[in-house]
């Protein structure tokens, strides 16, 4: 036995959609179900909440403050999709509270996200409804079908990944100016070298072999001798 606040019922016509459980009325739940249940082939639960069959219930399904009941002879008359929607929505219950908009929203939202619930669905759970007029308990039909719609398209808007922002391209790093080597300097006198020119000082011939280039002697019996007698001295020097 089971005492219930107050169903929140899902109905599929106004004359259930009428059907209201007094609070402190008595129900007897004909069957425990544990905590999960397999609807239209998916196994659904609703978190510890227990789960009841109670094919009395005069909607497809209803919810207590720690209790979710079900009518599967009610179930089975409505198409995959809505019976997913009503066990989702009576969970909605039990999680948000008792606005039948924001239960509406929270099945939409869990539909979305698990997969089962699409444009085509939607469309079966606000005719489920059948244009029922507003009543104590319950939003009119119209009102309800325009609410899943708003709770439909932010949840798919949600579920649609933002592309990332593009990152501005980085031009390559400025190198350097390249710096070209200069012809090499042919070796000079140290005494040019040192801005001290010796005016006396005979020509000289470069020999590229050695830092100071070789000196001649005008006017000697063996000019090329000489200089190559000199530079074999150069040679030796260098090494």
């Amino acid at each position: 036995m089971v005492k219930l606040r107050i169903l929140r019922l899902l109905p599929a016509a106004a004359l259930s959609l009428a059907a209201v459980v007094p609070p402190t009325v008595s129900v007897h739940a004909e069957e425990l179900v544990g905590r999960s249940v397999t609807l239209a082939g998916r196994k659904m639960n609703c978190g510890k909440t227990d789960i009841m069959i109670d094919r009395s219930l005069p909607s497809e399904g209803g919810a207590g403050e720690t209790v979710l009941i079900l009518n599967p002879n009610m179930l089975n008359q409505q198409p995959p999709t809505v019976r997913l929607f009503v066990f989702t929505h009576e969970c909605g219950h039990i999680t948000v509270g008792d606005s039948e908009l924001d239960a509406d929203c929270f099945a939409v939202n869990r539909g979305v996200k698990d997969g089962w619930l699409d444009r085509k669905g939607l469309a079966e759970v606000c005719d489920s409804f059948e244009g029922a007029p507003e009543t104590d308990t319950h939003p009119s039909a119209k009102r309800r079908c325009v609410n899943l719609d708003r709770c439909f398209a932010k949840a798919e808007a949600d579920m649609t990944p933002i592309a990332p922002k593009p990152v501005p391209a980085r031009l390559p790093a400025k190198l350097p100016p390249v710096e070209t080597a200069g012809a090499p300097e042919l070796p000079v006198a140290k005494s040019a070298a040192t801005g001290q020119p010796n005016p006396g000082q005979p020509k000289v011939l470069s020999a590229w072999r050695c830092t100071d280039p070789l000196p001649i002697t005008t006017g000697s019996v063996d000019p090329i001798g000489q200089v190559i007698k000199k530079d074999a001295e150069h040679t030796e020097r260098c090494r």
